[in-house]
């Protein structure tokens, strides 16, 4: 079977939809359209950070976001979890739960495979210490 060369970054992306590190196409494709509308005129592409604003952290494998737990990560953007200097907006009321969970599922495939596993590791361990979230 013949594939053009134009096509084979979509199959790319979509056999890498269904490899999700944590979610699963319907979330990931939902979770695009959520980060699109929310998060990328500041944080710019999620794999690469194209398009950052200046300050603003890019969520790609050269970014920090893969250090912090799923839970943590959802506290942060619904505005739950109180940090000092804050300049990310509260999506509480806007987002979901399960929105912004769709979103971070967006950005894993981007992550490399050691990232992916340290931040289940993370995640985890902040499930194991924080059960009440």
């Amino acid at each position: 079977m013949f594939v053009s060369r134009l096509a084979w970054p979509l199959l790319l992306v979509l056999l890498l939809a269904g490899c999700s590190a944590s979610g699963n196409s319907t979330s990931i494709a939902a979770g695009r359209v959520g980060y699109e509308a929310n998060c990328a005129k500041c944080h710019g592409d999620s794999a690469t950070g194209e398009g950052v604003l200046p300050d603003t952290p890019v969520h790609g494998p050269e970014g920090h976001t893969w250090h912090h737990a799923d839970d943590q990560l959802t506290e942060i953007i619904l505005g739950t979890l109180n940090i000092p200097g804050r300049t990310i907006p509260s999506f509480e009321g806007i987002l979901t739960e399960a929105e912004d969970m769709g979103i971070l599922d967006y950005m894993k495939p981007g992550w490399y495979q050691d990232q992916v596993k340290r931040q289940r590791e993370v995640s985890a361990n902040w499930e194991e210490l924080y059960p009440e979230n």
